[in-house]
């Protein structure tokens, strides 16, 4: 089965860090992972596992930083 997936994915930027920031705090993180995600792309991905041939549509737009 072909699938056609078009869906929302982005670039989740995950931050370890001691506690909670509270108000003008400024702390260092322990650590910084970067994952792919989306609720579309996770459902492609789904689908693949199941078997599809998927093909997954969606917008790429500028890094906001």
């Amino acid at each position: 089965m072909k699938l056609l997936n078009f869906g929302s994915l982005n670039i989740d930027k995950v931050y370890r860090l001691p506690h909670f920031v509270k108000p003008g705090e400024t702390i260092s993180s322990r650590s910084y992972q970067c994952f792919s995600g989306g609720k579309g792309l996770n459902q492609s991905l789904a689908a693949a596992r199941a078997g599809c041939e998927v093909y997954h549509a969606g917008t790429v737009l500028p890094d906001m930083h």
